[in-house]
């Protein structure tokens, strides 16, 4: 087919303007349309191949042999490896570096000539080829060549008009004369790299899918030494490659004169095989079905299975920058140095530590108390602090049944308590009769037994600083009538002070000084009345503007983060993934950080930072749901589950590439054996071994619908769709049951269950797992 000179003069200045704008916006319009539906038909690994596509991917991998080694002879010596390999209509658009203006058409038959000399020269220097020179290289050179730029410029322009040289007709040992401005080749060729010429000259390619426009296009001729031959139109510049690694160097700068060839023969071109272009192709990618796991166990693949069809499918296939991995990495860290910076860090060890103090406690007595911390090994901030945090507990994220039959126990003993007054006016405060000396103190207790029943015939009572008929704000009239129920009396915010001195008995609850208030401690929402020292030396939450208990949400006060939108019904679901970004220490950090850097990334750069952060993120909170029915008072912080879902996406990888591998089953054992030593690990007392299964599940599954997959045929196409269906249907209904047995059939009671978190070798061995709630009430325990 010959080229049309006419259409080749039309520009975008030569259309009407109106009807120029109509139709670009017609354009852009399909071109987005069609982006859009084989986007989503990609990424679900759903589109269709495009034969108009088939020779830019062959194009492709010409232009990546520039990468190449040194050939072995008898792959120079193939003539029929890329039968087809370049159509006709690329074919007829060449571009040739040393063509200059004023030249003439002629025939084709000298420029097959021309291009077939060349294809000897390219074979020829092939097994002289060498590494492109470093950007270092490069710049030095290019220094060392600026004070003859100008002398270089002028001898340019001395070549105009001058005959051009066929670029097969000459070698690379072609000098330059500077006096007789006789022919040299372009400066790449002069500085070594010889493939660059052929490259240029053989391996551009159209990009007519993006819309470019061949505007401006030279007619101007050029004659070799053994003929003259036509010139072929200018060609745009190839759209750049997928991914996000840096494209092949440019080709050299065009020149004004065009070539332009009908029904050329590229056979010899034919004599590069495919195995080096693939190889060259896939020098900077991630390989699929290999990665750093893959070439650490050395999997070996099958040539047979790796068909043209294969090489296509890999050739398309994104090569992604990792940016997930960076920044979930990033957030980690950050995180890390503000919670050590903010809370410090727990004692280091597998036991406990204890510490004393001498304080004064609320009967007034100064006693040497000691309080028992759980030890960190991973070298990290206590457990408190990290529920404080957003780790990983269940009585933060639903009611409880357990934790609440343990409060209500403190609760019935605050109720029958009362203000214990020192009878030295030295102070007062709320406790139990048993804990109120009555030689030193007087138990002040409302009741009708004692002849003593208080206003409005209360029983229970009193309460220190607090009296209904002294407050002004609440006022306990009807129908805000106070409650005979001291645990349901609320906080009163402005006291009428009864006008009474010191030294009289009556309503000496109000008249003393308080010298105990709530404070919230511990992890399981327990609270005491004590006083201020005694409340920083068991890191607790002193409340001096409270006066019982029962008027503080300790739960909510120790879960932190956001406050319960109704006072004692957890609702923090949230903490299913904000654990995923925190740690236990510093150890724990280092081990994350380097998993994602080495095994997560390597994984990102095949299938994106979209399809990671849903087999990351789904997998982590599936984890943490089973993890949370299962060992609902254990403290869980880290991307256990999540690493594990990374994981279960290398045994996806080897699944769906299985008829690639020489020993398929040799990949799948070589990855089983190490995941089969980390369950092992997780029996011990410092790892969630139900986040690991559970993590591990949900990745396979995810890891099924969204990874990127190759399709051995039609069937096996089909095959892989259809799987994808399912993992996605069962992935949302192993969603729905864990919440269902979370929130609305919860477990409550499951000794068997922290068998397989933890084996108990020793009584005290897995104390800290924490898998029950079994105690007495811890109100009057002070």
């Amino acid at each position: 087919m010959a080229y049309n000179r006419q259409e080749s003069r039309m520009t975008t200045a030569s259309a009407p303007p109106g009807r120029m704008d109509s139709q670009q916006s017609t354009r852009k319009m399909d071109r987005f349309k069609r982006y859009m539906k084989t986007s989503v038909a990609d990424f679900f690994g759903l589109g269709e191949d495009d034969p108009t596509k088939a020779p830019r991917w062959d194009n492709r991998r010409m232009r990546y042999r520039g990468h190449l080694g040194k050939l072995k002879d008898e792959y120079l010596k193939q003539d029929d490896e890329l039968d087809g390999m370049i159509s006709t209509a690329d074919a007829r658009m060449i571009r040739d570096p040393f063509r200059v203006p004023g030249g003439r058409a002629s025939d084709s038959t000298s420029m097959r000539t021309a291009l077939s000399s060349t294809s000897t020269f390219a074979n020829s220097n092939l097994k002289q080829r060498r590494r492109k020179d470093s950007v270092m290289k490069m710049t030095m050179k290019g220094l060392a060549t600026l004070a003859g730029a100008k002398k270089k410029f002028k001898a340019k322009q001395s070549l105009k008009g001058v005959r051009s040289i066929a670029p097969g007709s000459f070698g690379a040992d072609i000098p330059f004369d500077d006096e007789t401005n006789g022919y040299m080749p372009p400066t790449p060729l002069t500085g070594g790299d010889d493939s660059s010429l052929i490259d240029d000259v053989f391996y551009d390619e159209l990009e007519y899918e993006f819309g470019d426009k061949l505007d401006n296009i030279k007619e101007e001729s050029t004659r070799s030494r053994d003929g003259s031959f036509p010139t072929a139109p200018t060609i745009p510049d190839s759209a750049p490659s997928k991914g996000w690694r840096r494209p092949p160097p440019p080709a050299l700068p065009d020149t004004p004169a065009v070539d332009v060839v009908d029904g050329i023969d590229f056979k010899a071109l034919k004599k590069i095989p495919h195995q080096l272009l693939d190889s060259a192709l896939q020098k900077h990618k991630r390989a699929v079905g290999q990665g750093i796991i893959g070439k650490f166990f050395h999997r070996s693949v099958r040539s047979d299975k790796v068909t043209r069809d294969v090489k296509k499918q890999i050739d398309e296939m994104d090569d992604h920058r990792p940016y997930f991995t960076y920044w979930v990495t990033f957030v980690q860290i950050v995180i890390f140095i503000v919670s050590v910076s903010v809370y410090g860090i727990a004692p280091i060890g597998i036991d406990t530590t204890d510490y004393y103090e001498t304080v004064t406690m609320p009967n007034l007595a100064i006693q040497r108390v000691a309080h028992r911390e759980r030890d960190n090994l991973w070298l990290g901030p206590r457990q408190a602090d990290l529920i404080h945090l957003g780790a990983k507990y269940t009585p933060c994220m639903r009611f409880d049944e357990n934790l609440n039959d343990a409060l209500q126990l403190d609760v019935a003993e605050e109720r029958n308590s009362a203000c214990c007054v020192r009878n030295d006016g030295s102070g007062c405060a709320q406790m139990t009769k048993s804990r109120c000396s009555s030689i030193l103190s007087t138990f002040e207790k409302w009741s009708y037994a004692d002849g003593n029943p208080g206003p409005d015939n209360r029983t229970s009572g009193t309460v220190c600083g607090q009296d209904p008929r002294y407050c002004a704000k609440p006022v306990s009239v009807e129908p805000f009538l106070w409650p005979d129920d001291i645990t349901k009396w609320p906080v009163c915010e402005e006291v009428n002070t009864p006008n009474v001195s010191l030294a009289s008995t009556e309503i000496q609850h109000m008249s003393c000084e308080v010298v105990g208030h709530p404070c919230c401690h511990g992890i399981q929402g327990e609270c005491i009345i004590t006083t201020r020292e005694h409340c920083d030396l068991i890191r607790g939450y002193y409340h001096d503007d409270k006066f019982l208990c029962s008027q503080v949400d300790c739960l909510s006060q120790i879960c932190g983060m956001i406050t319960f939108y109704n006072k004692g019904l957890p609702d923090q679901v949230y903490r299913l993934w904000t654990s995923l970004f925190l740690h236990g220490g510093l150890f724990h950090l280092i081990i994350t950080i380097i998993f994602q850097w080495f095994i997560m990334r390597d994984v990102e750069k095949l299938s994106g930072a979209i399809r990671i952060a849903f087999v990351y993120l789904g997998s982590g909170i599936a984890g943490n749901l089973a993890s949370s029915i299962f060992l609902p008072y254990q403290v869980e912080a880290g991307p256990s589950g999540s690493q594990f879902g990374i994981l279960a996406c290398l045994f996806v990888e080897v699944f769906q590439s299985w008829q690639m591998y020489k020993r398929p089953f040799v990949a799948l054992l070589r990855l089983l054996i190490p995941v089969l030593f980390l369950f092992i690990l997780g029996l011990l007392p410092w790892f969630d071994n139900w986040a690991h299964l559970f993590g591990f599940i949900f990745g396979l599954l995810i890891a099924f619908v969204f990874m990127p997959y190759l399709s051995f045929g039609k069937f096996d196409r089909k095959r892989k769709i259809i799987g994808i269906v399912i993992s996605l249907c069962v992935t949302l209904i192993l969603y729905v049951l864990l919440i269902i047995l979370l929130y609305i059939i919860p477990i409550r009671d499951c000794e068997a269950c922290q068998y397989f978190n933890c084996i108990p070798f020793t009584s005290d061995f897995c104390e800290n797992m924490g898998v029950s709630i079994k105690r007495n009430s811890t109100y009057s325990n002070f």
